[in-house]
C-alpha cells in the first residue's frame, strides 16, 4: 500500500471499529479484535492498494459464499471460496510477491474471529481503505 495511506489506515480502521462495534472495552473478545487489526495492517503492508482492495473484496465474497445455506460454516469452506475468488480476480498468486502471504493472513484472520464477526470486520477493513483513499484524493485545501 502507498506509504501515506498505510500510515493513515490504522487510525481509520480503529475509528470505524469504535463506531461499528463500540469502544474496545465494551467489545466482546477485544484480544481477537486486536489480533485482527494487526493482521490486517500486516496484509496492507504486503500488498499494493489495488491488491489489498481486491483481497478484501474476495474475502467478503468468500465469507458470504461460505455462510450461504450453511448452519455452521466450516473454515475449509471459506478457504476454498477465497482461493477461487482470488484466482478468478488476480490469477496465480505466486506471480506477485506478497500475495500468497496475504492469502494466509486472511485465513488466519478468519480463523481468529468468530464466524459471525469475520464478515463485519472485513467489511470494516474494506470501508477504512475506501475512506483513506477518498481522503487522499481530496485537495489539500479540503483537509483544513
Amino acid at each position: 500500500m502507498d506509504t501515506p495511506n498505510l500510515m493513515d489506515y490504522p487510525d481509520e480502521l480503529a475509528d470505524l471499529l469504535r463506531e461499528r462495534f463500540g469502544p474496545k472495552k465494551d467489545r466482546n473478545q477485544p484480544t481477537r479484535y486486536t489480533a485482527a487489526v494487526y493482521l490486517t495492517r500486516a496484509m496492507a503492508g504486503l500488498l499494493s492498494e489495488d491488491d489489498f482492495a481486491a483481497f478484501l473484496q474476495a474475502a467478503l465474497r468468500a465469507d458470504a459464499a461460505s455462510q450461504q445455506g450453511a448452519t455452521s460454516p466450516l473454515p475449509h469452506q471459506f478457504a476454498e471460496h477465497l482461493a477461487r475468488e482470488l484466482h478468478t480476480r488476480l490469477g496465480p498468486l505466486e506471480e506477485v510477491e506478497g500475495r500468497q502471504e496475504a492469502q494466509h493472513v486472511l485465513l488466519a484472520l478468519q480463523a481468529i474471529l468468530a464466524p459471525d464477526l469475520a464478515g463485519p470486520f472485513i467489511r470494516c477493513a474494506s470501508d477504512a481503505l475506501k475512506n483513506v483513499r477518498h481522503d487522499a484524493r481530496r485537495p489539500a485545501s479540503a483537509h483544513a
